[in-house]
Order: C-alpha cells, then structure tokens, then sequence
C-alpha cells in the first residue's frame, strides 16, 4: 500500500469514533456545532487545494492525494466538534482529537513534497517551471576521464520534461556522438523529439551528447590508440559518470548508444565491442571502418603500419567475430541519395542483422549525408525505442490521475482540484438530503403518535 493508501486507512479507522458520536446527536438533532466544524474544515481544506493548485510548482503530482487532505478535513472537525460538544470523557475525545491533528499534517506533507521536489542532477538543482515542464531542460556537463585520460570536450545533457514532472522514477539513456568535423550540441536531438509530438517528448530518455573527438578538427578512432583511449572513455568513463549523476534504468536494454557519421561508426563499433554495456545501437550514416576515405593514413597513423590491428575495429569483422546471446537492437539509417556512406551502412546493417542483431533499416528519401537524415533517423530510432520502453515501463507513458497527457501541470491540478470539489459537493449534499429524510420521518413518526394520543384521550 501506498503512503496515502495507509493514511487514508489512519484517518477513517480514526473518524470512527467520532462519527459514531456526530450520528448518535444527529439523531437527536444536537449536532449543531459539530456539522459547523465539519462544514468550516471542508471549505477551508478546499480554499488551500486551490491555493496549492496556484502555487505548487507540479499540483499535478498530488493527484489522488487531494481527496486524502479533504478527508483529513473531514476527520478533523469532526474530532474536534466531538471535544467541544461532549461533557464527558474528555480526555479520550482530545486525545482522538490530536491523533487525528496529527495525520492531517503528516497528510498535507506526503501530498505536498512531490509537488515540491526539486530535480537534481549532476550536483545542479534543475528549475521547475512551466517552460522546463514542456520542453525539458539542458545543461553542459563535464565528464572526467579517470580511466582513459581522454581529453574531451564538455557533453551537454537533455532532461525530458516527463522526467521533471515527476522526478521520482528512473529513465532509459542515451549516450549520443555527433559527427566530425562538429560539436557535441543537442540541435538535432531536440529536433527529432519535438517532431515526434508532446507525448514522446515528455516519454523521451535522458540524452547525452558526447565529445568523442577532442576537437573540432580532430578525427580520432573510436578504440584506444595513439591518438587516446577513447574506446576507454566512451565505454567506461561515460557510462561511470552516468550511473553516479543520473537516475537510469539499470538494465542494459534501456541503454542505448548512437551517433552520426564518425559517431554513427562509433557507436555501431562500441555496440558490437561491448554488448553488455548497451540494449540497443542508432547508427545514422557511419562509415564502415575508422578513417575510411585514407584507411592507409589512418592504419599508419593511429595502428603503427598493422593491417590486422587496424581491421579488428571494423564494425562487421567485430560482429562477424563474436557470439551474442543477448542481440542488441540496431537501427541503421541512411540518406536514399547518399552515393558514399549508404552502402556503408548497409553493410554494417547486414552484418548486425547475421550476427543476431534486431535490425530495422531505413533509407530517407530524397537525402543525402545531411542534417535532415540526422533528424530523421533520430526521431525514427526515438519513436522504435520509446514504443518498446513503454511496453515495458522503463518510460512513464504520461497518465496523470483524471488528466489528458497533454494538460500542463497547472491545467492537471485544476482538474484535480474541482474533481475533490465535485465530490465533496456530492458527499455533503447527499449526507444532508439523507439526513432530512430521517428527520422528516421522525418528525412525522412523532407527529403521529401524538395524533393518536389526543384522539385516545378524547374516546376515553
């Protein structure tokens, strides 16, 4: 059971005492002060639902706990009528009294922390407000390389706004590379996300866009050579860091490791190398070897002259080379009018697909080697992996309690607010139409018997 589930439970074991007695005055219509409390808690308990719908960062978060307050509302002035109007046992009656005091205010605040949480990642406070809530939020990060003593760049980290709505949860990953020459920027994540609509948006991952060149003119392969151990840092270092500062999911296929051109052959390359670090590989245009428009220069100048050292980076002789008892999921994508890297890739696809992988290839009509087959082939790769994360709850899928998945926080907590108002309003009315009709009947029970009465008494 949940926090609210057992408060809930609290305060109506609680109320029953004083319930009983509100019943027994009802009956004999002396339960004047009581139903004033009980009225005054309600609009009072409304007044701050409203007030924290106006002011709480996410009131979205409360949901259900709204009605928790208002039975706390409830229960309250009802002990508290019950003290005032009783002569005796007092003690017991004040003691009802402060326990159920004391639930109303462990209730307020197991409702109203989450709405208050503030989001924290890498040792900065993210805010909170309706733009970061709708669109996510960005922060440059730096990533120590303990174990491979790159030199890179500062990464630059997107925080999806579903996470941020409700910060409590873990997300899947994304460890991204953009191409060479270029920087690690969020342009093109952004641009695929958005055009996937509000609702992948908010179930997007977190997205880190890595350095793993060094420079903007530099063009490194992606294992440990001569020019650093950037196969150290992109397979150990940057996934350190991961665990340590973000809130991921620990299972290997909400991991997902993808690039662009040069980061394309990267990740491709690092997927087949260290499958169990990665669920899933997004390879958009990479070239199929390291350096592959001067293999000569790039074999003499990072692999000493070795042909051999040189061919075992190669992405389809790796897949080729190894079992792989748990697949990854590869999407391959590259631009229909791409007379250079298409074959490429689809070369590295075929060999993914004989190793085992789960393929899913894709050539965008009409494009080449360009940003629109970078956004393209992101929001495809983001649209397969978040439809599969949702399945298996490694991603919120945006339900809110009686909100529509597109309704800000404020909108939410709205509706919220007057569905506790709607069924307060129902409670008492219908409390009070059933009371009317007891007393009704009583008065007209007495009415009769004194009727009867007199009529006796004139026969007699």
């Amino acid at each position: 059971m949940s926090a609210f589930a057992w408060l809930a439970a609290a305060l109506v074991l609680v109320g029953a005492y004083p319930a009983y007695r509100f019943a027994r005055r009802a009956w004999r219509f002396r339960a004047t002060a009581t139903v004033i409390a009980v009225i005054t808690g309600q609009i009072v308990a409304l007044v701050l639902v409203g007030l924290g719908v106006a002011l709480l960062p996410r009131p979205d978060l409360v949901g259900a706990g709204w009605f928790v307050l208002v039975l706390a509302a409830t229960v309250l002035p009802l002990a508290i009528g019950d003290l005032i109007q009783s002569a005796g046992a007092r003690a017991v009656r004040a003691v009802v009294a402060g326990v159920a005091g004391v639930l109303t205010i462990v209730a307020v605040g197991v409702a109203a922390a989450p709405a208050f949480a503030q989001p924290t990642l890498a040792g900065r406070s993210i805010p909170v407000t309706a733009k970061t809530l709708a669109d996510g939020y960005q922060l440059a990060v730096r990533i120590p390389a303990t174990a491979s003593g790159f030199v890179a760049r500062d990464a630059h980290l997107f925080v999806p706004p579903g996470w941020l709505r409700d910060p409590s949860g873990t997300r899947p990953v994304v460890e991204m590379m953009m191409g060479q020459p270029g920087n690690p920027t969020l342009g093109a994540t952004l641009d695929a996300l958005h055009s996937l609509g509000d609702d992948r948006l908010n179930q997007a991952p977190f997205v880190l866009v890595v350095d793993q060149l060094g420079a903007v003119d530099k063009n490194p392969p992606c294992a440990d050579t001569s020019a650093g151990n950037l196969d150290t840092y992109l397979s150990q270092d940057v996934p350190a860091w991961i665990d340590a500062n973000l809130p991921v999911s620990e299972d290997r296929a909400d991991r997902v490791i993808a690039g662009f051109s040069h980061g394309g052959e990267c990740a491709a390359y690092l997927g087949a190398k260290h499958p169990d670090t990665w669920g899933a590989v997004i390879d958009i245009s990479g070239p199929d070897k390291p350096g592959e428009y001067r293999p000569t220069v790039t074999r003499d100048k990072y692999f000493g002259g070795h042909q051999v050292a040189y061919e075992k980076t190669w992405p389809a002789n790796i897949l080729a080379a190894n079992d792989y008892p748990h697949p990854l999921v590869g999407i391959f994508v590259a631009g229909a009018e791409d007379p250079h890297f298409r074959q490429q890739v689809e070369d590295t696809a075929t060999a993914a697909e004989k190793a085992g992988w789960k393929v899913t290839y894709w050539a965008v009509p009409g494009e080449g080697h360009s940003g629109p087959t970078l956004v393209k082939g992101l929001a495809t790769g983001y649209n397969q992996l978040i439809g599969s994360w949702l399945k298996t709850g490694a991603t919120g899928a945006g339900d809110r309690f009686l909100c529509a998945a597109d309704q800000t926080a404020q909108a939410c907590g709205l509706t919220q607010a007057a569905a506790v108002a709607g069924t307060v309003a129902i409670v008492d009315l219908s409390a009070l139409a059933v009371f009317l009709v007891i007393a009704l009947g009583l008065f007209f029970a007495r009415q009769g018997v004194t009727l009867r009465r007199a009529r006796a008494s004139v026969d007699d």
